[in-house]
């Protein structure tokens, strides 16, 4: 994850997750299926896929997900991830709210640790307002159904992002 530069000043977009195994289970040994999501981030393709908090509703969007898994079990997992990405306004306004785009099913393959999805959200998916975006990752083993999950599931949440029109402002570049 690469943070925003706004004149001299870093935009950081931090975020809050967990994300819990059948390793979990152990606690408190650790090394079994350890888990992680590392990244959640707000990018904006009308500036070369930046980092931001900052959208206007008429530009689209992406919004990166990454995470990883470590420890004994890791070359025995299966199955598929299903990454969902939710949006709720948090300033009692805005109007847009409930699952962004499609649920991501991403096939576990055999001993890999880090896993990247990248939802692209269309320009007009999201009306001004205050919102706070949310990203589940669940699990369903090898040959299973999407609606038979495991234990390992993981949860982001952003810091709050900001939708609204903008002016821009002269001498600074686009």
């Amino acid at each position: 994850m690469t943070p925003a530069r706004e004149g001299n000043h870093l935009v950081s977009p931090p975020f809050q997750s967990s994300f819990q195994t059948y390793g979990t289970d152990f606690l408190p040994t650790t090394g079994i299926l350890d888990a992680s999501i590392t990244g959640l981030t707000v990018l904006d393709p009308t500036e070369n896929n930046e980092p931001t908090l900052l959208l206007e509703p008429d530009d689209p969007f992406a919004v990166q997900v990454d995470w990883s898994l470590s420890g004994a079990g890791l070359c025995s997992l299966g199955g598929t991830w299903h990454v969902s990405l939710f949006i709720d306004d948090i300033d009692g306004v805005g109007p847009t709210h409930g699952q962004l785009g499609s649920t991501s099913d991403i096939a576990v393959i055999g001993c890999r640790s880090n896993y990247t999805v990248t939802f692209q959200i269309p320009a007009n998916s999201v009306q001004d307002g205050v919102y706070q975006l949310v990203v589940t990752i669940n699990h369903s083993p090898q040959g299973g159904p999407a609606t038979s999950l495991t234990e390992n599931v993981g949860f982001a949440q952003s810091s709050p992002i900001k939708v609204t029109t903008t002016v821009a402002e002269s001498g600074a570049p686009d």
